[in-house]
């Protein structure tokens, strides 16, 4: 295996451990398959869902995910990522200060990823989404990668768009005061 395929295997695994929503609903309430389509500009009928429910063992972590991929696309046993998709993941914590613990922890692991990464990645505050939201950029096999996250209350949320035709930034951010809106 490639190199540049281990940092993507490793990328979407931590997607996938780390992936949920929050609220009385679920995360495809929140993002459903017609935000994506206009978000990412394309269908994208893939449906990716998990939810995991709260559990002392998992520090009290209701963990939701809702992703949209090109039909076809299976994130767990890609080679590499998809040229269009999004992915929302919230974290439903019993307090804004476990929410925000949370959210601290998948940015400082996300830097230290982006050590490793060939170009690493570009992170920048999103005052928009609140004090704590950051965008973190980066370009893996050609496809530009936006992972926006941010905390609103007891939720610690993670959005992360693909594409390979232009930059997913805005479509993240937009995402983000999307489902801000939500809570």
């Amino acid at each position: 295996m490639t190199r540049r395929k281990k940092i993507f295997a490793a990328a979407a695994v931590a997607a996938l451990a780390v992936s949920g929503a929050a609220h009385a609903g679920t995360a495809c309430d929140l993002l459903t398959e017609q935000d994506a389509a206009k978000l990412m500009g394309a269908a994208l009928p893939e449906n990716l869902k998990s939810d995991t429910p709260p559990t002392a063992q998992n520090g009290d972590d209701h963990t939701m995910v809702c992703g949209w991929f090109p039909k076809g696309y299976k994130l767990a046993t890609a080679d590499g990522p998809p040229e269009r998709a999004i992915q929302l993941t919230v974290h439903a914590m019993k307090s804004a200060a476990a929410a925000k613990g949370l959210h601290d922890a998948s940015n400082e692991g996300a830097r230290e990823i982006a050590k490793m990464m060939p170009g690493g990645s570009k992170f920048t505050p999103v005052k928009d989404l609140g004090p704590e939201a950051s965008l973190e950029q980066s370009d893996i096999a050609g496809v530009q990668i936006a992972t926006l996250r941010f905390v609103k209350g007891a939720h610690a949320v993670q959005i992360q768009a693909w594409r390979k035709d232009a930059a997913p930034a805005a479509g993240a951010v937009a995402a983000g005061k999307q489902i801000a809106g939500k809570f």
